[in-house]
């Protein structure tokens, strides 16, 4: 009998391997047109793949690069790099000039240089940044986990309802902010996760807000959202005759104030406190209405970093690590709080029913392995 094979890929016939690697091709081109919503020529693809494969190596060879094991770009990556090149150059383009383009020589020499170059410099020249977590550590994952299962609930509901579909797209774009702050947290960009987190926080005050506060709230918060589309607007002199009566009936004489925070105004009691207990800000505004006044020293700690500073030096990451993910609980807890009522408010407009009758017990049950990851993250940076 012959010898048996030292390298388990000899064990592999080459046309197995090649079907393989086609397989994974077109998965991802498929993957890449449902992500983008846009359809490549699959057979230019097909090619480009082909030649940058080539010159990946020709590259990694002139700059004297060897590879350690598992360090060689994956092929969805390298698809990736490709598809996403042709859709960049091409996608504000007429359908014949992308034809023509795909089949011109010098177009398609420049991407299997340009991507080849990319690949190489960005996969393996890059300075490595050491995180104290990743996108696969638990604490991570518990929070990516609520809010894909939050957006996949909110994703259900369909209809006419304006406020309905506006508090909607809210609360989505607080899931995906929460999910970016979790991204940066993974990747050891700790100092920028405080700063979005920042976002995140008046944007959890503003939610509140709407959702506590009355019915017709809403549709004075869009209406008011006007004042920020002036410039350039064939409404604008209408507009800015509507801003000066507003701020004159209210008594406001700030207008960057009142376009900023106006609004408030409608909710019941601002109006009679305004001047006194309420002002047109965040601390003494939107931030106090929304019942979040004992969490303003973490937010104007966040505000410190906002701009360069000692203090983006002057702190470790792992403090900035500490202090997003135990303030990111907080605002989760709260949008989620929110979501609760939205989804069993509206869960007849959802097309699926069953999930929204379970969202409460499930995303609490998420909510629970976040809280049980931060005792860990306490317990391990206590000292520190």
């Amino acid at each position: 009998m012959p010898n048996q094979p030292k390298n388990i890929q000899n064990k592999i016939p080459g046309n197995m391997l090649d079907q393989m690697e086609g397989r994974i091709f077109d998965a991802q081109v498929a993957r890449l047109s449902r992500l983008t919503r846009r359809t490549a020529n699959a057979a230019f693809l097909r090619e480009m793949y082909r030649r940058v494969k080539e010159r990946y190596v020709q590259e990694l060879q002139k700059r004297k690069i060897r590879l350690r094991a598992l360090d060689g770009v994956r092929i969805d990556e390298l698809v990736s790099y490709i598809f996403y090149y042709h859709i960049f150059q091409t996608s504000h383009l007429p359908a014949a000039i992308v034809e023509n383009l795909e089949g011109d020589e010098n177009y398609r020499e420049t991407l299997v240089r340009d991507v080849a170059v990319y690949v190489v410099i960005n996969e393996h020249l890059n300075v490595e940044k050491v995180s104290i977590t990743s996108q696969c550590s638990p604490e991570i994952a518990a929070y990516n986990m609520a809010c894909s299962y939050s957006l996949f609930v909110l994703g259900s509901f369909k209809g006419q309802d304006g406020r309905m579909n506006g508090i909607n797209n809210l609360f989505k774009k607080s899931m995906l902010t929460t999910k970016s702050v979790i991204g940066l947290l993974a990747e050891g960009n700790s100092c920028d996760a405080v700063i979005l987190w920042r976002h995140l926080h008046e944007l959890e005050c503003v939610l509140i807000v709407l959702c506590t506060k009355g019915e017709e709230l809403f549709f004075r918060y869009v209406k008011h959202m006007e004042y920020f589309d002036m410039e350039g607007n064939p409404r604008a002199e209408e507009l800015q005759q509507r801003l000066s009566e507003e701020c004159k009936a209210f008594g406001v004489k700030e207008r960057n104030a009142f376009i900023n925070y106006g609004w408030l105004e409608y909710v019941e009691g601002f109006r009679e406190g305004f001047g006194k207990e309420y002002r047109l800000n965040f601390k003494d505004g939107l931030q106090k209405i929304a019942g979040q006044s004992g969490r303003h020293a973490a937010y104007a700690s966040a505000s410190k970093i906002l701009h360069p500073s000692a203090w983006v030096v002057a702190i470790r990451d792992d403090k900035f690590y500490k202090f997003t993910m135990f303030e990111l609980y907080r605002s989760l807890t709260n949008i989620v709080a929110q979501i609760k009522g939205y989804v069993d408010r509206y869960r007849s407009s959802s097309d699926k029913p069953n999930e929204c009758a379970a969202y409460a017990r499930t995303i609490d049950g998420y909510l629970k392995m976040i809280e049980r990851n931060n005792k860990v993250i306490a317990v391990k940076y206590a000292k520190r």
